[in-house]
């Protein structure tokens, strides 16, 4: 009998609700955790440590704690979102090639 099991990471966002992120402006920052876990065929049985809350926006990558102290900028400014259709773009993009709406 093999069995397949590890420790790994597995992400939870704690709210629902989206923040303003202090690096862009825009209400997608989220404050979430990540824990660790035991799983066995690739399902999460235990969480093993419970990691520290922080705050994480979707759409430049800032990550800061709740206090606003940063612990890693926003780099991830690659990708936009059509505000009229909102197809994930790219940022060099003037056009949406989707629906044809000006940037």
């Amino acid at each position: 009998m093999i069995f397949i099991g590890g420790v790994g990471p597995r992400r939870k966002k704690l709210e629902n609700h989206p923040r303003i992120c202090s690096g862009c402006g825009l209400s997608q920052a989220y404050l979430v955790r990540v824990d660790d876990y035991l799983s066995l065929f690739f399902i999460p049985i235990w969480r093993i440590r419970k990691g520290q809350p922080f705050i994480e926006c979707e759409r430049c990558g800032l990550i800061t704690d709740e206090s606003g102290q940063v612990y890693a900028a926003g780099t991830n400014l690659r990708a936009i979102n059509c505000h009229r259709c909102g197809e994930t773009l790219k940022k060099h993009f003037r056009y949406c090639p989707h629906c044809g709406a000006k940037l």
